[in-house]
């Protein structure tokens, strides 16, 4: 047989790909930019919520909804995605997610009534669920096992710089633009990936058919429900990392409109996401250096807690809050060390199923923390009470850390 058609780093005769090879990398990048689009979709929704709100005449609790619907209905597809990605392997799975968020995209840039933007993202959050946690399973499958960590805060550091850049492009573009049409823009490219996803979207070896898959889905996820450790994780991970992300899609620039600077809420966005993308360089590598998952947790949620409370009680200067929001996302950086512990707990056969369940728990606390602030405020609380909830739930994290047993192989 000749091996001429055969690419340069697959084995003939097996019909496998050599890991970290050239195939390895095509398959990553393609799933990592997959993240970045949807990571920019998710918080395009702090640039675009007034312009939503004033084209459809809703209130700040419909604007939360949109935002909730999104990650509870992300959180229960997340518990799915993971386990599909066991027993599927990459291609099956993900060139699905492909194309139900381009879906989603399209009808959110079509939608003209609020019922139609909740079916968007139902349909984005449905497509989305095997985004990050598919990137983190490629790099694990692809790279090996013991990359995964690494592999995963590359991608969260990508995104999150995707994130930080993307809001002054965003805000620029929205001068000159609607809403509707910046996403109908959004959809095309995300056709570009789902054709991409067609040609290049790999498994590293032949992924056999399962017989039963959701019998044998439901007995993953059994196995990662029996891990007291796993659930500890899930505590903490999805308080800190829930902080961030309801900052981050609909709080800072709220928080920001309250100290008068209304026009520079998005510098205190991309300063937030510019901040998670800097820990994820050195966080998880950190880690593993020292064979602790405890110890850069704990001081990253003492950094939350300290930058949030000067946030809500001391009135600062512009730069100041903007170093603070920039804090708060390196802080919540230490939400990557619960996927770390879910890797140590689980093991390589269940890693799918492990960050799935870690992934879907944040969503269920962001999804929580996104609506507190919004019901206290109908309630007629004033700011300083809006917020203290995230300052009790980042203690509460800190409670977590400290009774979760350490994970990390020595040597790590």
């Amino acid at each position: 047989m000749s091996t001429n058609n055969i690419p340069a780093d697959r084995l003939p005769q097996t019909g496998r790909y050599r890991l970290g090879g050239p195939m390895a990398w095509w398959v990553w990048i393609l799933a990592t930019v997959f993240v970045i689009y949807l990571f920019n979709i998710q918080t395009m929704f702090s640039d675009v919520q007034g312009d939503i709100q004033t084209n459809l005449h809703l209130d700040l609790s419909h604007l939360t909804l949109i935002a909730g619907t999104y990650t509870w209905a992300f959180a229960i597809f997340q518990f799915f995605g993971g386990a599909f990605l066991d027993c599927f392997g990459s291609r099956r799975v993900m060139i699905p997610a492909f194309i139900f968020v381009t879906a989603g995209v399209f009808l959110y840039g079509l939608a003209d009534s609020y019922a139609m933007i909740l079916v968007a993202q139902v349909l984005m959050a449905l497509g989305a669920c095997c985004g990050f946690v598919g990137a983190g399973y490629i790099g694990g499958v692809w790279f090996g096992m013991a990359a995964y960590g690494t592999m995963f805060g590359y991608v969260q550091t990508l995104s999150s710089v995707g994130s930080a850049v993307q809001q002054p492009v965003i805000e620029s573009l929205l001068k000159h633009m609607t809403y509707e049409r910046l996403f109908i823009c959004l959809g095309f490219f995300g056709v570009l990936l789902v054709i991409l996803a067609f040609i290049f979207m790999r498994n590293p070896q032949p992924v056999p058919i399962t017989r039963n898959p959701f019998k044998v889905v439901g007995n993953n996820l059994v196995q990662i429900f029996k891990k007291p450790q796993m659930w500890i994780a899930a505590m903490w991970g999805g308080i800190i990392f829930g902080l961030n992300l309801a900052l981050g899609v609909v709080w800072t620039p709220k928080i920001f409109e309250h100290y008068c600077y209304s026009y520079q809420g998005y510098i205190g966005t991309a300063l937030l996401w510019l901040g998670l993308a800097a820990g994820s360089c050195f966080w998880p590598q950190w880690s593993n250096r020292i064979a602790s998952r405890r110890k850069p947790s704990i001081i990253g949620a003492i950094m939350i807690i300290i930058a949030m409370a000067l946030i809500v009680y001391v009135e600062m200067p512009l730069w100041l809050m903007v170093v603070m929001m920039f804090l708060i996302g390196m802080g919540a950086t230490a939400h990557m060390l619960a996927f770390s512990v879910g890797g140590d707990v689980a093991g390589g056969p269940l890693v799918g199923t492990a960050s799935a369940f870690l992934n879907g728990i944040m969503f269920i606390f962001g999804g929580i923390l996104q609506n507190i602030p919004s019901e206290l405020a109908a309630s007629g609380h004033g700011f300083h009470t809006m917020f203290v909830p995230y300052i009790i739930a980042a203690v509460v994290a800190l409670i977590f850390i400290f009774i979760q047993k350490e994970t990390a192989p020595k040597g790590a």
